[in-house]
């Protein structure tokens, strides 16, 4: 299962919620709290909409602060809604395609973000999809707790202007295939099975954890370049910017 976080138009307003890619379609992005409110009131439940929005908030980092019970939920949901798929379609006001979404990290404010060794960034800081980086990529996985366990991993980046994240955090990971970085010209692999044994102690709910990156010998990247880095999840876009930002030394 893969939840993330997009955002889009709804007339004058703009609707922004937690969705996952339907397992059949991962084309079509089920927006979980909006199908959980529609069961709910099929089922005669009063304050339908209020009960989907604590069951399963619209918020993923609400969402993972709910714990086992919470994710459960929204697989439950999930499941219903390839259920409602394979015999009618989903209505594109229950699952939008996801060509006319936008894709935000997948956790937009995480309640904190470390390195591997401890070291804290800045949680408020986080881009997604689309951002602009202030040095050189050196790509690597996150892990993102779930009350002292971990609820499963997404693309990261520990950069200069902020910490990227990928759009889709995989909850159910599966360490086959290759993180591939294409930038400058130039591609490079790493095995994902790279990261399989290592352990996150003690994570929060919604604490980011970047592991380890590897070393990956790109060469010279241009300023402005776009960078793209691939993984069985997704492929993230990103931008090194025209100007690179060196970490300052405490």
């Amino acid at each position: 299962m893969r939840l993330g976080t997009a955002s889009w138009a709804e007339g004058p307003a703009e609707r922004r919620t937690v969705v996952a890619q339907l397992p059949s379609d991962p084309s079509r992005l089920v927006d979980l709290t909006r199908l959980e409110h529609l069961r709910l009131a099929k089922l005669g439940e009063g304050r339908a909409e209020a009960l989907a929005a604590e069951l399963v908030p619209g918020s993923l980092r609400q969402l993972l602060e709910g714990g086992p019970r919470a994710l459960h939920r929204a697989r439950q949901v999930l499941a219903y809604a390839e259920k409602w798929h394979g015999r009618h379609g989903l209505p594109e006001s229950l699952a939008p395609h996801a060509g006319s979404v936008t894709l935000l990290p997948c956790l937009p404010r995480p309640a904190s973000v470390r390195r591997w060794d401890g070291v804290c960034l800045d949680r408020l800081s986080v881009q997604g999809p689309g951002g602009t980086l202030g040095q050189p990529p050196v790509p690597t996985l996150a892990w993102v707790g779930l009350k002292d366990a971990v609820a499963g991993c997404c693309l990261a980046l520990d950069d200069t202007l902020g910490v990227v994240l990928g759009a889709w955090l995989e909850l159910d990971m599966v360490w086959e295939g290759t993180l591939e970085l294409t930038a400058g010209g130039r591609r490079r692999r790493i095995p994902l099975d790279t990261w399989r044994d290592l352990t996150p102690q003690h994570p929060r709910s919604a604490e980011v954890l970047l592991a380890p990156p590897p070393h990956f010998r790109t060469g010279p990247t241009p300023p402005g370049s776009t960078i793209h880095i691939s993984t069985p999840m997704e492929t993230l876009t990103l931008v090194l910017g025209e100007t690179l930002v060196h970490p300052t030394v405490q």
